[in-house]
């Protein structure tokens, strides 16, 4: 495809030039809408503006969009966006800009203690190159805005290769932001790409929702378990992503319960674990209809670690994952996960098979990949299972062996601060020295740490100390076991400052 088929000139003139720093881009009137191949070397003199196009759209088509799109959204990122693009200058520079900021990653430059609440910072001229392309299509977007010939379907697209751009930065506050707003239109398009682009951003909603970030829920869009079969992996897994969702409104009802007198939880106790068996039976026709998909896809298929593909093991680990989550969600005691170490050593067993299909045959991972992927159940695995030796093995994964950012999710950074829950449970008077050696610690074989020590929730927030300089706070809640007079079940709050590294967590 050349430069040309976008339906403009590659090289816009200095009338064109756009502002080079995405955080000063106004994307806030979005909402007012009514294969491998070797990439092209540089040439000399006037024509390598041009050529920093052509190079980044090439690595897009032969690099970038097979590895974002994975193995079931293809249709998107591969037919959709590059459809579009022949004919839509803002498709084509949010692509080139994507693709220059995916060939080097900002926030793979930055100390993953920085991306938990900053962005990343950005320092080379292709960053630079790929901002002034983010800035230029948008510009071109707020054109047609303005003069009312906005597509809402090219609008949508360019949302969604936004949040890339953003995420890619480490940026997740403006790619919340992003969402927000595409997610107001998604009911206004009938165009040709619904179907592709409505389950894109019913997704990305769950994940913004795992995020504390309450997604739209008027879309008008209804994803059950269908009564009979699945006819694609891509409805499987639209439809287990519902159920995660369904899973988090429960876990934030349950929260909720426990701050409740005695007497007041006896009367929604009933209510809950209803919904509870409701998920429970859900879950389990989804599991069914899964196996027997795969049975009839791939004739002999087994529920059986080391015989799946990879977009299988991806799937079956969120399954165990959302089993143990399930099972556990009316406990009061955080033991309740010790009865399933079983299942937390299977998701990390698929996690093995999931990890490896993603693997480049170089044997590095893609820098980012749009979806969640594995970072949930690992997530889940590295948290609550208390084996020393799983959950150790789960944060190995995250750090050094899964792609670095998946979605809304970046892997280095919540792998750090797992590993300093970790510390606290285990080992809390080692937090308190400076400074702290997280590889080594790993490194150590650990202990079950006792039923009191053991963090229910956690939040992060981050401020500024007296010179100046922005440090992060961990926010943790442990189980008081002596109820009040009323019943209600009692926490312990605390917060500590994250330690002071000795070694990064992992060599970026």
């Amino acid at each position: 495809m050349r430069c040309t088929s976008t339906g403009r000139r590659c090289s816009y003139g200095a009338s064109q030039s756009a502002r080079t720093e995405s955080s000063n881009i106004s994307t806030s009137n979005l909402g007012h809408l009514s294969t491998h191949s070797e990439i092209s070397s540089p040439p000399w003199g006037e024509q390598q503006a041009g050529w920093r196009e052509r190079r980044a759209f090439e690595f897009y088509y032969h690099r970038a969009s097979p590895l974002l799109s994975g193995d079931l959204d293809l249709a998107f990122w591969r037919d959709c966006v590059l459809q579009t693009c022949r004919m839509e200058p803002a498709v084509w520079d949010a692509i080139i800009s994507l693709s220059a900021l995916y060939e080097r990653p900002p926030l793979h430059e930055t100390p993953p203690f920085r991306l938990i609440n900053i962005p990343a910072a950005v320092h080379s001229q292709t960053h630079r190159d790929a901002l002034v392309w983010y800035s230029r299509s948008l510009a071109v977007l707020q054109q047609r805005i303005n003069q009312g010939t906005a597509n809402l379907g090219v609008s949508l697209i360019s949302c969604i290769l936004f949040i890339a751009i953003e995420l890619l930065q480490g940026n997740r506050k403006a790619a919340l932001a992003l969402y927000k707003q595409g997610a107001q239109l998604i009911n206004a398009d009938r165009g040709p790409w619904i179907t592709i682009l409505t389950p894109i951003f019913r997704r990305l909603g769950i994940w913004v929702f795992i995020n504390d970030e309450s997604p739209d829920r008027d879309w008008g869009i209804t994803m059950t378990v269908p009564s009979s079969r699945f006819t694609s992996m891509d409805e499987a897994r639209d439809v287990i992503c519902d159920i995660v969702a369904e899973m988090k409104n429960l876990n934030n009802a349950t929260k909720l319960h426990w701050k409740l007198a005695a007497a007041s939880r006896k009367t929604q106790a009933i209510a809950l674990k209803a919904r509870r068996d409701q998920l429970r039976e859900e879950l389990g026709h989804w599991h069914r209809l899964f196996m027997s998909f795969k049975a009839s896809d791939t004739p002999g298929t087994q529920d059986a670690l080391g015989s799946v593909d990879g977009a299988s093991a991806l799937l079956l680990m969120t399954y165990k994952s959302l089993f143990i989550e399930i099972e556990t969600v009316l406990c009061t005691d955080q033991a309740a996960y010790d009865e399933y170490e079983l299942e937390f050593g299977q998701i990390l067993e698929y996690a093995s098979t999931a990890i490896a299909a993603t693997r480049s045959p170089d044997g590095t991972q893609p820098p980012f990949m749009f979806e969640m992927g594995v970072f949930l159940p690992l997530f889940i695995t590295a948290l609550k299972c208390r084996s020393p030796q799983l959950r150790r093995q789960a944060l190995q994964l995250m750090m050094e062996e899964a792609p670095p950012a998946q979605g809304l999710f970046m892997s280095g950074p919540a792998a750090h601060v797992i590993a300093v829950i970790v510390i606290l449970e285990e080992n809390l008077s080692v937090v308190r020295e400076e400074p702290l050696d997280i590889c080594q610690f790993l490194k150590e074989p650990g202990c079950n740490p006792p039923f009191w020590n053991r963090v229910w929730d956690f939040g992060v927030s981050s401020n500024q100390n007296g010179d100046g300089q922005v440090q992060n706070w961990l926010h943790y809640k442990i189980r008081d076991f002596d109820d009040d007079d009323e019943g209600r079940i009692r926490f312990l709050q605390r917060s500590i400052l994250f330690p002071r590294l000795n070694a990064p967590l992992y060599d970026s």
